[in-house]
């Protein structure tokens, strides 16, 4: 189990995501005060969710803020 706190952070595309987690594994992500630069389309992936594996590559399962895994509300992402 993995617990990461994003805080106070400038991310400038290009990118993908910020961060990713493996939720069956208890994994967290809690992100707050973050400015995403040059996103006008918003494709910059805040969390991505995957269900880990012990080998192998773990497979993408979803997005976004759920409240459990993935912990941010739209007031925590400002884009510019």
């Amino acid at each position: 189990k993995r617990n990461v706190v994003i805080q106070n952070v400038t991310a400038t595309t290009p990118g993908k995501v910020l961060a990713g987690i493996n939720t069956n594994y208890g994994d967290t992500a809690r992100f707050s005060q973050i400015t995403i630069v040059n996103d006008g389309s918003r494709k910059v992936v805040v969390c991505d969710k995957y269900k880990g594996v012990t080998s192998g590559e773990p497979t993408r399962i979803g997005s976004g803020a759920d409240g459990v895994n993935c912990l941010y509300s739209s007031s925590d992402i400002v884009y510019r």
